[in-house]
């Protein structure tokens, strides 16, 4: 375990709001504290967040959190999309 002193805040992704947000969901549906950076200024102007404007919202979370976030962001962006019951109909 870190120290108090030793814990530092760490982006854990980069995107868009809406994807940010998703990832901020399942992080804290799994008891990570989370916070975002530039949520207003990466949808009002992004390019002055980012020079680009490329993924101008960061996901951070504390260094203590740092390994399961990351491995919960993984198990994300690997996993399938579901599949609507009504487009299996037609």
């Amino acid at each position: 375990m870190e120290k108090e002193n030793d814990i530092k805040l760490i982006e854990v992704f980069a995107g868009e709001l809406w994807q940010s947000t998703m990832i901020q969901n399942i992080l804290e549906d799994n008891q990570i504290q989370v916070s975002l950076e530039n949520e207003l200024m990466g949808t009002i102007a992004p390019w002055r967040v980012v020079a680009s404007g490329f993924n101008p919202v960061k996901v951070i979370v504390s260094s203590s959190d740092y390994e399961q976030a990351v491995k919960l962001i993984q198990e994300y962006n690997s996993s399938e999309p579901l599949e609507d019951e009504e487009s299996e109909e037609i």
